[in-house]
């Protein structure tokens, strides 16, 4: 908006307050809404830039403030928990790693750091730490990948996309990758752990390229939209089957090589 003052840290006054108020509305938590520009606000506005294909210097100015203001899908309830457990990821990822581990680490342990994790144990533990039932139908055991994802999940078409929901690459039901949306619409913004780098954000038709070949899958978890976030009745034998499937399988990088969007700034372990 014309007129917007350039903020940075050491900032202070009215317009800091209305900048911590709407990082905080954008799931970037700055704490209290105090008018002063700290530590705190610069890494939430870095972690906004970021996922909004910025160039991350914590400084706003005028693309930030207009980014910070256009309107948005708002996710509510589960979704919007969901959204900011993911977005967790992206301010902190310096201490997110990618490594194959299971049982999932840092899933009795909301927020640990450093974090070791694969792709999808990172959307797992989104859905975990934001009180969600478990997207893998495995009540959180410990186990997951790909494979529980794809075969648990419900298919929908990428126009009922919603934030909160999955995309999955696989070659003949295989898979490959997971990432989670963070902004619907026509190239999808994600949040991807598909390297060390990550988690970051990524629009979907780049996240695509990487994958080249690979089927694509649109996935929901019907519970999340459910009065109680409770997953629908299964037949014990199917659980059983998925978690004898799901035991000590994890997801190799597969995002090595992704060209990061248009200002956006990797993150350096």
């Amino acid at each position: 908006m014309k007129g917007d003052p350039i903020l940075q840290e050491g900032s202070r006054g009215a317009a800091v307050v209305e900048l911590q108020q709407l990082l905080t509305k954008a799931g970037f938590s700055v704490g209290s809404a105090d008018g002063i520009f700290g530590a705190k606000t610069e890494a939430a506005v870095m972690a906004f830039q970021r996922a909004h294909q910025l160039v991350a210097d914590g400084i706003v100015g005028s693309l930030t403030w207009a980014r910070l203001r256009a309107p948005v899908v708002v996710a509510s309830g589960l979704r919007a928990k969901i959204v900011s457990e993911a977005n967790w990821g992206i301010a902190n990822a310096a201490g997110i790693h990618y490594q194959q581990v299971r049982p999932i680490d840092g899933l009795n342990a909301r927020h640990k750091m450093p974090l070791n994790i694969d792709c999808s144990g990172f959307v797992t533990l989104c859905y975990k730490w934001a009180g969600a039932p478990d997207p893998n139908g495995l009540d959180y055991n410990g186990q997951g990948y790909t494979g529980t994802l794809l075969s648990y999940l419900t298919p929908v078409s990428s126009s009922q996309v919603k934030p909160g929901d999955l995309v999955l690459w696989h070659r003949g039901g295989v898979g490959e990758h997971v990432s989670l949306v963070l902004e619907p619409g026509s190239d999808p913004l994600l949040v991807s752990h598909g390297a060390e780098s990550g988690p970051y954000t990524v629009r979907f038709s780049a996240s695509n390229r990487s994958h080249a070949g690979a089927s694509v899958a649109w996935l929901n978890l019907p519970a999340v939209d459910a009065a109680r976030g409770r997953p629908m009745p299964e037949a014990p034998q199917a659980r059983q089957a998925r978690a004898q499937q799901a035991t000590g399988k994890t997801d190799p990088a597969t995002e090595e090589t992704l060209l990061p969007e248009p200002g956006s700034v990797p993150v350096t372990h």
